[in-house]
């Protein structure tokens, strides 16, 4: 069977494994913690894995001489432990295939990181590296399984969720780079004091925002630079699916206590799009965006008021209201272009681009699309929107992108 260089393996079915695939809020977790909520969900049941969400924490770091929130490998292996009872029973570091698959034995899954630029099944193969985590369930004499969690839309193509049945001769050849193994066994998950969560969930939301701030300045200083942006979108997008699953968390726990975070969840998507379109902008040598630092702040500030206020109902939470209305659409030459660029870049016919306004609900649309169509109409219609002029509103809503465009055009007809 012949493969297409980076083009990722299709997906098979699993009895065991898909349904586990299917119920998963893969969503709100990232890469090192999808196998982790996988084993939990086998475990103990559908929705186990949401107690990755119960504890609030914001820990900020440094990492190749830039300021990050991204977890380490040994903070998500700690949080499995804490929060949904398993237990690491062996590690072993920097295996190749033929060690991988003689650890991993019959009935027991292997949980398994390795360079995402190396696996066959992700959108990343052959072009990024990144450690990345799956689970091996099943070792055979030709064929090895493996189980990935990861659900994203990236630049090189949408990650989803499934199960893979490789020859064990590709199999060892996504792992010629070395890999790390770990032998997790399953325990009872603990059980979680709700209101004691929460309380002390609003006790480290007090005592965090002297390091969000610190961090908001740090961050804040390197967004005039390629690398420094990028490392803030990676940021807005981890922080938004930390957000995510404690409000999973919260609606099967505590109903009510999750209504204060409504409405935060759409502004979060909104500013990680802004943030993926000024960091294509920038790498096009187009200026800065340095509000966006600002953004996250008041979107960090909203979800901290919230958890407060959880603890206690008399506080007042924050960022609930909704978005501004769209200014009005460009003239009819704007609408034009940008409709024309819409279904130029997602292959759409009139009837399609009429069904709906929002941006999102358009097939095939997301962040890196909307950097194409943006790119698109500037050239179409001879104009540069300013950074400054991307904000939320503009990116919602072709009505928004039409006005977005007739400023930077003057009011062009």
């Amino acid at each position: 069977m012949s493969h297409v260089r980076n083009a990722p393996d299709p997906p098979t079915t699993d009895p065991v494994w898909t349904p586990i695939l299917t119920g998963l809020r893969a969503t709100a977790l990232d890469c090192l913690q999808t196998s982790f909520a996988l084993l939990a969900d086998h475990a103990n049941g559908a929705d186990s894995h949401l107690a990755l969400g119960a504890r609030y924490r914001f820990r900020a770091r440094d990492r190749d001489g830039l300021v990050t929130v991204e977890a380490t490998w040994d903070d998500r292996v700690a949080e499995a432990v804490d929060l949904l009872g398993l237990r690491v029973e062996g590690r072993w570091m920097q295996l190749d295939g033929p060690q991988v698959r003689r650890l991993g034995g019959p009935g027991q899954p292997l949980y398994v990181t390795a360079d995402a630029h190396d696996l066959p099944w992700c959108p990343y193969h052959g072009h990024e590296h990144m450690p990345h985590s799956f689970l091996v369930t099943a070792v055979d004499a030709d064929e090895v399984t493996v189980v990935d969690a990861y659900h994203n839309d990236t630049a090189r193509g949408p990650a989803r969720p499934g199960v893979w049945r490789l020859p064990t001769a590709r199999f060892d050849a996504a792992l010629a780079g070395g890999a790390h193994a770990l032998a997790v066994a399953a325990h009872p998950a603990p059980a979680i004091d709700v209101p004691a969560m929460l309380a002390d969930n609003a006790t480290r939301a007090r005592r965090a925002r002297p390091e969000v701030a610190a961090y908001l300045t740090r961050a804040g200083a390197t967004l005039d630079t390629e690398a420094g942006l990028h490392r803030f979108v990676l940021d807005v997008w981890l922080l938004a699916r930390d957000r995510d699953l404690h409000e999973h968390w919260l609606a099967a726990v505590a109903p009510d206590a999750a209504d204060a975070l409504a409405g935060q969840g759409p502004r979060w998507r909104q500013l990680a799009t802004r943030s993926y379109v000024a960091l294509r902008r920038v790498q096009a040598g187009r200026p800065a965006a340095p509000e966006l630092a600002d953004a996250l702040g008041t979107l960090i500030a909203d979800h901290l008021v919230a958890l407060e206020s959880i603890a206690d109902p008399t506080a007042t939470p924050g960022g609930d209201t909704a978005p501004d209305a769209a200014p009005p659409a460009g003239g009819d030459g704007v609408r034009a272009a940008v409709l024309g660029a819409l279904g130029d870049t997602l292959h759409l016919d009139e009837s399609a681009l009429r069904a709906t306004d929002v941006l999102r609900d358009l097939p095939g649309f997301d962040s890196f699309r909307l950097v194409d169509v943006i790119d698109r109409v500037e050239r179409r219609l001879g104009v540069e929107v300013p950074a400054t002029a991307l904000s939320a509103a503009d990116l919602r809503d072709v009505g928004s992108l039409c006005a977005m465009f007739g400023a930077a055009a003057g009011g062009a007809r």
